[in-house]
């Protein structure tokens, strides 16, 4: 990936393509406080354009929406990676 991912953060950018997926990034705010990391990775065509929601398992949440934002990416591209090795 070229583009760095902190700075298509602070620009908002909420799709971002990796390796021929599209990983689209919707973190949300919980009302008592806090960001939950949330992604939405969908598929290539040649794949059958499925698509797979992530959400950021346990109570734990982040101070600020570009933190839970970097998170949901991390969890979108291992995702994406394990798929492409055959591991899910």
């Amino acid at each position: 990936m070229h583009e760095n991912i902190d700075e298509k953060i602070e620009m908002h950018t909420t799709k971002i393509d990796y390796k021929n997926h599209v990983i689209w990034l919707s973190s949300y705010e919980m009302k008592t406080g806090g960001w939950i990391p949330r992604a939405l990775v969908v598929l290539p065509a040649e794949d059958g354009n499925g698509q797979q929601e992530l959400i950021y398992p346990g109570e734990a949440t982040f101070p600020v929406w570009e933190e839970a934002d970097k998170h949901a990416f991390e969890m979108g591209k291992q995702w994406v990676d394990q798929k492409l090795a055959g591991k899910s």
